[in-house]
């Protein structure tokens, strides 16, 4: 077998999982369906530290997708936008106007920069140690996507090299901002603040989505 790598950049058809994979949970949440584990926004995260017995430390960290940076500042403004304007409400009220928003940005697949992913550090531990050392990470997906015939099994690895962004960079204020838009609902642990956040280059895309051997090898257009 052939391992499929795209340099750079991700490609379509797990940009258009990451989107999609978006979409559902926030009709979900709308429609107040039972909230599945969230797989697309919860990869894990590997790190190195050279020297030591188990050099590879990993996590699962709340990775996603970024605007272009043309738009970066109007999301980020419209974001702030409706938490400000629904802070004298109570959060399940809210909701609606939460999901509307960021279902704009998440409405078109061309709205994202598909070479960039990022989020947010919250416990500076292990993975922010190493990071400091080494800034190359590899992140590993995991997820399933409907398709015409049943299921299809999704996985890929981004591997990538890390910058640390301070509280006043713009893609920190917009990762901020996202996060705040759901920060008491009941998928998320409420965390007081949020030291750092993480910018990944992508410098390549691994597909490692499994098919059955007693058929041909998929093309990666067969994925979306």
């Amino acid at each position: 077998m052939k391992e499929r790598v795209t340099l750079n950049t991700i490609p379509a058809q797990f940009l258009e999982w990451l989107v999609s994979a978006r979409m559902r949970f926030l009709n979900d949440m709308k429609e107040g369906k039972p909230l599945k584990y969230f797989s697309a926004h919860l990869p894990v995260m590997a790190t190195w530290r050279e020297g030591e017995s188990f050099p590879v430390n990993m996590t699962v960290k709340g990775i996603g997708l970024l605007p272009k940076k043309e738009s970066l500042e109007y999301y980020t403004d419209v974001f702030e936008g409706v938490l400000a304007g629904v802070r004298t409400m109570p959060w399940n009220e809210s909701m609606h106007k939460r999901v509307e928003v960021i279902g704009r940005l998440y409405s078109n697949i061309e709205n994202f920069d598909s070479t960039i992913l990022g989020g947010l550090e919250i416990f500076e531990g292990k993975a922010l140690d190493n990071l400091r050392g080494n800034s190359y990470t590899s992140l590993l997906y995991v997820g399933m996507a409907s398709k015409y015939n049943g299921i299809q099994y999704i996985s890929f690895q981004v591997n990538g090299k890390v910058e640390i962004l301070g509280k006043e960079n713009p893609y920190y204020k917009f990762l901020l901002a996202s996060r705040r838009l759901f920060e008491f609902d009941k998928f998320h642990l409420y965390q007081p603040d949020y030291p750092f956040g993480y910018l990944i280059n992508v410098l390549e895309v691994r597909d490692k989505s499994p098919w059955s051997r007693t058929s041909k090898q998929p093309d990666a257009g067969d994925l979306t």
